[in-house]
């Protein structure tokens, strides 16, 4: 229990006596993310009274003040879902008589702080309820891929539900969640270089000098402005990959999947959440069978959340919107590849410690896998196909 935060165990003695506890005992445990996580330190926490006890996840914030200026307001934003714009969304769902069945699939919350440098959050335990992290060293399968676009889909209709019952509200939020990357970083610039150098003496030969124009002539301005348009804005997840979500196969041997780690909530269109889930949580096998399959399913289960909150798609966001944007978000998707997948695909002994120390600079591009390599080759391989890289 010395491993966690006074804040922390006061805040965990509050909620066992919300929750009736009253003899009780905290069983306090400290988990590994694997690798998965960077910003807070993980705890599963059982609070016990007899047969009674109460399983229950937390997260202390561990990153300091350097990594806090490259990624502001994450502990914030978490907490601004939790209690405002999560209730918000059910709500909505609630007055749109949608069922439990359709309703966004979100954890329990128990309660936060929020005071700088001391953040904690504390949800349900999904382990405990027979949930688990998808393998980010596997690919993702097509049961796996449709549950989560399905819930996807929620996310992102509420949203726009959320926006025509309250446009006022909703633009609040917008200017709220709207992310500013400081590109002019040192750290985040010496991350990015050698970045790319490293993906460029990574893709093998015959796509190598293909790779190098397209980073030659790529303009962070140009990717950041594409990135926050859209024909109609959405809240998305903004780190929406399997490490972000929690699953379990249910009797019938669907794929039951709930949405967690909601830090980097952020304006922008619906199809930069699809996009960074197919490339951070699949390899170029799948999207061989299913990228266009998938891109069809999301689109059908965004139209079928539209209707049940009440939208008419072709009005909100039509097939042909999802179609543009696509079409011009995905040359920029490379570059995200590119970015991303270093630190998706690090083994966990090459990890960097999630400590106040850490910042974006820890991870050491030099030590990348052998999966690294070959999802890397695998995305080249497909923007080649696709006639983007050239």
């Amino acid at each position: 229990m010395e491993k966690i935060t006074q804040s922390a165990k006061d805040l965990l003695h509050k909620i066992a006596k919300e929750q009736k506890f009253v003899d009780y005992n905290l069983d306090i445990k400290e988990i590994s993310s694997g690798g998965a996580n960077y910003t807070s330190k993980l705890f599963a926490v059982s609070i016990i009274e007899g047969s009674n006890t109460l399983q229950l996840f937390c997260k202390v914030a561990a990153i300091g003040k350097k990594m806090r200026t490259q990624l502001s307001r994450i502990y914030e934003t978490e907490h601004f879902f939790y209690t405002n714009l999560g209730k918000t969304y059910r709500n909505i769902e609630d007055l749109c008589g949608i069922s439990d069945e359709h309703k966004l699939n979100i954890s329990k919350y128990y309660g936060s702080i929020t005071k700088l440098n001391e953040e904690v959050m504390v949800l349900g335990d999904l382990t405990a309820a027979g949930y688990e992290a998808y393998d980010r060293f596997k690919s993702i399968d097509w049961p796996y891929a449709q549950a989560a676009t399905r819930e996807l889909a929620k996310l992102h209709a509420c949203a726009w539900a959320y926006c025509e019952q309250d446009p006022e509200g909703f633009e609040e939020v917008i200017k709220m969640l709207t992310v500013d990357v400081d590109i002019d970083d040192t750290d985040m610039k010496m991350y990015i270089i050698k970045i790319i150098g490293k993906a460029i003496k990574t893709v093998r030969d015959e796509h190598r000098s293909k790779l190098q124009q397209y980073f030659e002539s790529f303009d962070v301005d140009t990717y950041t402005t594409v990135q926050k348009r859209s024909r109609r804005l959405v809240l998305n997840h903004g780190d929406f990959r399997p490490s972000n979500l929690m699953h379990k196969t249910l009797h019938d041997g669907s794929v039951d999947v709930k949405i967690v780690d909601l830090q980097t909530l952020q304006c922008g269109s619906p199809v930069n959440d699809l996009i960074f889930f197919i490339f951070t949580g699949s390899d170029e096998t799948f999207r061989a069978q299913y990228f266009d399959k998938l891109l069809d399913h999301y689109y059908t289960e965004l139209s079928a959340a539209m209707k049940r909150l009440q939208l008419t798609p072709d009005e909100t966001f039509s097939r042909e919107d999802f179609d543009f944007e696509m079409k011009e978000k995905l040359p920029y998707a490379l570059s995200q590849a590119v970015f991303t997948l270093p630190v998706v695909t690090v083994e966990v002994e090459h990890a960097p410690q999630v400590d106040e120390s850490f910042d974006i600079s820890k991870f050491n591009v030099e030590n990348t896998s052998d999966l690294y390599a070959e999802r890397l080759n695998g995305v080249v391989n497909d923007y080649v196909k696709w006639g983007i890289l050239k």
